[in-house]
């Protein structure tokens, strides 16, 4: 088991593997500095169950979207985030958000989301999406192992 500074590393390292594996494009700054981030972000995802530093960013990150969505009048978006915001706090730790299968879907299903209202950015964001996968299978990788961590793709068994 990590703390959040060994999470954060693992994240950094699961950029780097997918910068190496990426090596024959030609990305921008912002696109290296978008990457990073989500790749950092998802190293901390699967702890938003917990009082961490990881659920501390989640809301502060969906508290900016909610203030977006309502500046952009997008009340309706408003409503799934703020119910989005309540599920971390009642499922228990290391329970659903530790789960492979969990945090491939999640991030796929939000890029879904996006991309079919906003189809122009569509393959901008599954690089993101990709990253921040990386990210938190670094998480689950230190937490369990990687066998471990494979079989968490069948829920109720590790």
């Amino acid at each position: 088991m990590s703390g959040y500074k060994g999470h954060l590393t693992g994240g950094v390292v699961a950029y780097a593997v997918l910068l190496l594996l990426l090596k024959n494009t030609q990305p921008t700054i912002i696109s290296l500095l978008t990457w990073f981030l989500c790749a950092l972000a998802g190293a901390l995802f699967p702890d938003i169950d917990i009082k961490s530093k990881g659920q501390k960013y989640f809301y502060w990150i969906l508290l900016c979207l909610i203030l977006l969505c309502i500046f952009v009048n997008r009340l309706d978006l408003v409503a799934i985030i703020s119910v989005m915001s309540i599920v971390p706090l009642l499922v228990k730790h290391r329970g659903v958000t530790h789960r492979l299968w969990f945090i491939i879907f999640l991030p796929l299903a939000v890029w879904l989301a996006v991309s079919s209202s906003y189809p122009d950015v569509a393959h901008v964001l599954i690089l993101n999406v990709i990253f921040f996968i990386a990210g938190a299978m670094s998480h689950l990788w230190l937490d369990f192992g990687f066998f471990r961590m494979i079989r968490t793709i069948i829920p109720g068994q590790y």
